[in-house]
């Protein structure tokens, strides 16, 4: 991913529910997907813009990030034993896609939970609370909801503070 910069109602998710293959959920999901890295302290705003395909489940999977003119820019892949990212020069080694996300953007990102949130949904196994209004959940320090339902736009917002800096990721899915 390259620096530069490009929207949950419980009802229903944007996409149709994960299929189940013995009990795994697998995704198969599209849309375009925005991050937005406030400036703070002496870092200055960033951002991305990209296209996704997304294929696979918790266990193993990929990502395709396309660039807004349709090129495919980076592929990350996860499995059991690590994750990679090919940028189409070099497939690199990871520990983690938050390790991933750390080394992309110098901010850990919540990537295992990003495709439950690209379906309106919290992430089955980490602790999440809804919000009053019923249109949103917290989970992990970000807030998740949908301002638009028809449009099935997700908008996930950590908020700053002094240890780290704003963020937010708006997910625009293909219907």
């Amino acid at each position: 991913m390259a620096a530069g910069c490009a929207s949950i109602q419980p009802t229903e998710p944007p996409f149709p529910p994960a299929s189940q293959t013995d009990t795994v959920p697998r995704w198969s999901l599209q849309g375009q997907m925005s991050i937005k890295l406030a400036a703070w302290l002496d870092q200055p705003a960033q951002g991305i813009t990209v296209g996704y395909f997304l294929e696979g489940s918790d266990k193993a999977g990929q990502m395709a990030l396309m660039t807004p003119l349709g090129s495919q820019m980076a592929r990350v892949e996860w499995q059991a034993d690590g994750v990679w990212l090919d940028d189409g020069r070099q497939r690199q080694p990871f520990p983690s896609l938050e390790a991933l996300s750390e080394r992309l953007f110098g901010e850990t990102l919540p990537l295992q939970a990003l495709p439950w949130w690209m379906q309106g949904v919290p992430a089955p196994d980490l602790p999440h609370q809804p919000i009053s209004d019923g249109a949103a959940f917290e989970q992990v320090g970000w807030r998740i909801g949908r301002p638009d339902p028809a449009a099935g736009r997700i908008v996930a917002e950590r908020p700053g503070s002094a240890s780290q800096r704003p963020v937010t990721i708006r997910i625009h899915p293909d219907r």
